[in-house]
């Protein structure tokens, strides 16, 4: 008796393994028309979205090497001329916003320190203004001129 029951068991579980494989075989069947058409679709759309991605990689090649990349290499640097130079004495605070370590609050800074003291008499003068120092005159004598 306890045989016979043993196989009904199995014979159910037989049964229902393959109720499931037919229902997943069927749902992922190529045959199945809806499933033809989703996959063609998701096929168009990646194409799109290739070809997209492909146009966008194609323009931001284009746009760097058109562009030179100034951290690959250091440009070389001309020598100043007497009209590269920031006068002193004559600079507005835009002008001196042009040296190297001089923002806003420096450069207005100079010329508030030119318009109560005077006239810089020679460049290494620069120095007496708040905020700016040996390091900052040594990166920038070149450019200054009375």
């Amino acid at each position: 008796m306890k045989h016979r029951n043993l196989n009904k068991f199995q014979l159910y579980l037989l049964m229902l393994l393959a109720s499931i494989s037919m229902s997943w075989t069927h749902a992922a069947s190529p045959s199945n028309g809806s499933y033809q058409q989703w996959k063609s679709e998701q096929q168009a759309k990646d194409q799109q979205l290739n070809s997209a991605a492909e146009s966008r990689i194609a323009a931001n090649r284009a746009a760097a090497s058109a562009s030179q990349n100034h951290y690959l290499s250091k440009p070389a640097l001309a020598p100043s001329t007497s009209s590269d130079k920031i006068r002193l004495n004559s600079a507005d605070a835009a002008q001196f916003q042009q040296l190297s370590g001089i923002g806003q609050k420096k450069a207005e800074a100079i010329v508030e320190y030119r318009s109560k003291n005077g006239k810089f008499k020679n460049i290494e003068d620069i120095q007496a203004v708040k905020g700016i120092g040996p390091a900052i005159y040594a990166k920038n004598k070149d450019r200054l001129a009375l």
